[in-house]
């Protein structure tokens, strides 16, 4: 098929499904789509990327530079994003009181830029990250919260899963990039590498699988066939994607986070719920002595068939934690990663790495011993709200659930923690705990019976 009618084809589709959608959920904030393109971009690459700029990984010192025209992006939507959540009148001083262990750990990090080696860089980077928490405490204090998510992700599903097979299939210079040592393809469509096309099938394939449980076609109908058949092509792409891009790690949190959603839906799961806490405490202490006893990772690894060394990773731990920091406070907030310390690991590693791949450490290395304390203090309180979400037979409780289980195992192998990644954005979605809604007594339409409605105790009704 001609490049030029792949391209309209696969943009024509696109339209339809976001104009489809649109009528058929009715009435949406226009505030949406501030975390739409938000997410967009958090998705597929960098702005700048998009009109010719070019992703230089030659030298370390690329990563302190950063763009100005990308920072000038994200200001531009940060500084919008005040702007809405200012005009919905959010109870901050509530919203804080909900919120302590979130708040605690983003003043950590706004502390720790004062021990930074570079401080400008780590606080560009930190507001940058602050702009994830207002984008989603835009979906948040929407007057539908589960809705809006809903909403923000079918968006992105139906631009960026259609357009990394567009480009993989018919634009290779897009979607594709060779290995500098196989010079074998890599797949990795509307992103910049192979895991950060498998993240973003993962949470977009996650979603989806939402909307699927709560449709109810009939197929009766022109137009619910057609919607089964667009969810149904929609999961095909998907399937494809995550095979282009060989990530296991994205596929195993997949089918967890699928499971997650569609298992809590039994009562027998829902009565789980309770012992959640112990759950967590065995696994735990599995993981523990996972690690504490020698050989025994190697052993239950290598009879799987599978790498030992998870593709080089447990190497760079080992290096990592050897590395002379201050164990209590770490380098300061995304500071590991720069000047002589990245050049050494560049030197030593063929794959050039910027991260620890491993969140944790990578939380350790730049926080210490304090900010991996207050990573374990927001990933309780976050488990700790989930389940009451769940308790309560919340809907929107199941995706949270399913996003905090998804981002506990997906930084086991890649450190997604306070960055511009889409796992991190829906532990966000899961962290955040907003204000409970407030009773109040409306007048019925014969004007003598009260009856009971439900309005936002954090802010005023508005079409934002």
């Amino acid at each position: 098929m001609p490049h030029e009618v792949s391209a309209l084809l696969f943009v024509g589709f696109i339209l339809w499904l976001l104009v489809r959608d649109a009528r058929q959920r009715g009435p949406v904030s226009p505030a949406l789509w501030l975390p739409t393109v938000w997410v967009m971009i958090l998705g597929s690459r960098p702005i700048s990327l998009w009109f010719g700029g070019a992703l230089s990984m030659e030298s370390p010192d690329e990563y302190l530079k950063g763009s100005p025209f990308d920072m000038a992006v994200f200001l531009a939507q940060i500084i919008l994003g005040g702007w809405v959540l200012s005009r919905r009148r959010v109870n901050w001083a509530r919203l804080i009181s909900l919120n302590n262990a979130l708040t605690i750990f983003l003043l950590y990090w706004a502390l720790s830029v004062a021990w930074s080696d570079y401080p400008f860089v780590s606080f560009k980077r930190w507001i940058k990250d602050l702009g994830n928490l207002v984008m989603v405490l835009i979906i948040m204090s929407d007057a539908d919260p589960a809705r809006a998510a809903k909403i923000v992700f079918a968006r992105c599903t139906y631009v960026l899963i259609p357009l990394s097979v567009l480009f993989i299939k018919y634009y290779p210079d897009l979607g594709r990039y060779y290995s500098k040592w196989t010079w074998e393809p890599i797949y990795c469509g509307v992103t910049t590498e192979k895991n950060a096309l498998g993240c973003l099938v993962l949470v977009c394939g996650m979603f989806l699988a939402w909307e699927l449980l709560h449709a109810k076609y009939r197929k009766t109908t022109p137009q619910e066939r057609g919607d089964l058949g667009a969810k149904v092509v929609l999961i095909l792409m998907s399937f494809w994607l995550l095979s282009k891009a060989n990530s296991s790690t994205a596929m195993v949190c997949l089918m967890m986070g699928v499971g997650l959603i569609y298992g809590m839906r039994f009562r027998w799961a829902l009565r789980q719920v309770r012992y959640l806490g112990t759950y967590a405490m065995i696994i735990g202490g599995g993981l523990f002595l996972l690690y504490a006893i020698p050989g025994l990772l190697e052993a239950i690894v290598g009879s799987l068939g599978e790498d030992v060394t998870f593709t080089g990773r447990t190497d760079l731990w080992k290096d990592l934690l050897d590395e002379p920091i201050n164990p209590l406070m770490g380098t300061g907030y995304q500071s590991f990663w720069l000047g002589e310390r990245a050049e050494t690991f560049w030197d030593k590693y063929y794959f050039h790495p910027n991260q620890a791949h491993n969140g944790y450490i990578e939380t350790y290395l730049n926080g210490g011993f304090l900010g991996v304390a207050c990573l374990a203090g927001l990933l309780i309180a976050t488990g700790a709200a989930v389940k009451r979400g769940l308790i309560r037979g919340v809907d929107f409780a199941r995706v949270q659930f399913a996003a905090l289980i998804i981002a506990l195992f997906y930084n086991w192998t890649e450190a997604v923690f306070n960055r511009m990644s889409l796992v991190w954005f829906i532990l966000l979605l899961a962290a955040v705990n907003m204000p409970r809604r407030a009773p109040v007594k409306v007048a019925s339409a014969d004007g003598k019976t009260p009856r009971r409605s439900v309005i936002p105790d954090s802010r005023e009704s508005s079409p934002i």
